[in-house]
């Protein structure tokens, strides 16, 4: 579901009655506050031509806007979640290979070796170099899916699900799977270099770029679909924080990749700054 700019208005109008004539004839649409100017936004984007055309000769003054009965608004369903599901297949994706990554940790798996950033057995580590001149350039990406233990899985899917939803409703299927391959490629490679081990994974670090994009493009172009919380990135920053003491390393099994978190958060700050322009347009 993608909200299309069709008009920019100055903040001084009052589009209350233009918003009530559109209402009433059915046309979905929402007004904002984008940038100095009210925005009005539709989803069919059959019907912007038209209605551009329409506004422009609102704007001018050459169209008077006529009264409509009010019908009586339809009973409104929430989608349900399977519904939900079909509109972000990336991040069902994204879950279903956490939970394969989790399932073959747990069992103890050889596909390990070919989900790791770097193979190995149990005697040998092959270089990261040898195994990208062998064509194994999907290192870089896969250790994003293994997870160690269920709640290591469950966190990241929770959190991939609330703010990996907004993400690919704004940006779209494949332009977030693009921002995913950046983010988790960024998450593994600051990891690896400050570990020099490959006994890390986890969807954190791309969890940490959704929340670095978010952190910087609502400040910068502002959007409803991805208007959090403060708090809850006052949250997730400081839980980085948190992790990078040590403290939460005494309450579990392993230890938190760092690296991953901080190079996911910059890789997701930094995707935003890039793509601001786009988003301005």
């Amino acid at each position: 579901m993608n909200w299309i700019a069709v008009k920019y208005f100055s903040l001084e109008q009052d589009l209350q009655e233009l918003s009530d004539y559109l209402r009433t004839r059915g046309l979905q649409h929402r007004i904002t506050e984008e940038q100095g100017q009210q925005c009005l936004w539709v989803l069919d984007e059959r019907v912007v031509p038209a209605l551009q055309e329409f506004l422009t000769q609102y704007s001018q003054g050459d169209i008077r806007l006529e009264s409509a009965p009010v019908a009586e608004a339809p009973a409104y369903s929430s989608p349900s979640l399977a519904q939900q599901a079909m509109q972000v297949p990336v991040v069902i994706l994204l879950i279903a290979l956490s939970a394969l990554g989790a399932f073959l940790v747990e069992s103890n798996s050889q596909l390990v070796y070919w989900f790791s950033f770097q193979k190995f057995t149990t005697t040998l580590i092959v270089p990261l170099a040898d195994s990208l001149a062998a064509g194994e350039v999907w290192r870089l990406l896969t250790p994003i899916f293994l997870h160690f233990g269920i709640f290591h899985v469950l966190f990241n899917s929770l959190w991939m699900w609330d703010l990996g939803r907004r993400l690919e409703y704004l940006m779209g299927a494949w332009s977030f799977l693009l921002f995913v391959v950046i983010s988790g490629v960024a998450s593994n490679v600051a990891q690896y270099l400050w570990s020099e081990s490959p006994a890390f994974g986890g969807m954190s670090g791309v969890v940490y770029a959704l929340v670095g994009f978010i952190a910087v493009r609502q400040r910068l172009v502002p959007h409803p679909l991805i208007a959090v919380s403060p708090a809850l990135i006052g949250f997730m920053l400081f839980w980085l924080v948190l992790c990078m003491t040590g403290v939460v390393d005494y309450f579990i099994s392993g230890s938190v990749a760092n690296a991953a978190h901080l190079g996911g958060l910059i890789a997701g700050a930094l995707y935003a700054l890039a793509t601001t322009q786009f988003f301005r347009r």
